[in-house]
């Protein structure tokens, strides 16, 4: 499973393995599995309210929530169900709390900028 996966990603198993050795463990027979989570800092692009914001998730858990988030949004952008956002209401990603009010998202989403099409940050993003 690991080779596999660094292959398709152009890079070795050996590396991974180097870089993020908490996200890996050895299973029963010899072999390198993912863990369930980890605890790796993961840059993250969340609609703000003035555009796109970079946040840091701290962990797999988190940025797994910032992706049920975005998968929402593009559900409210279809169907403009406010039942789609309620179990966000308060809740923070790396300390910044998630927009749901459907006006302020309407305004983005006027504006164009409410952009869902990509969880993690680009390198030019974050520089």
């Amino acid at each position: 499973m690991l080779d596999k996966a660094s292959r398709e990603s152009g890079t070795t198993s050996a590396t991974v393995r180097k870089y993020v050795p908490a996200a890996l463990r050895r299973s029963k027979t010899g072999r390198w599995v993912p863990t369930k989570s980890d605890r790796y800092i993961r840059l993250l692009s969340l609609p703000g309210a003035n555009g796109p914001v970079i946040v840091r998730a701290r962990g797999s858990k988190e940025a797994q929530f910032a992706s049920v988030y975005l998968a929402s949004l593009n559900r409210w952008r279809r169907t403009e169900k406010p039942y789609e956002l309620a179990p966000f209401h308060g809740k923070k990603v790396g300390g910044f709390e998630l927009i749901t009010a459907s006006r302020t998202l309407r305004a983005l989403d006027d504006a164009g900028l409410l952009q869902l099409d990509s969880l993690y940050a680009s390198v030019k993003e974050t520089a």
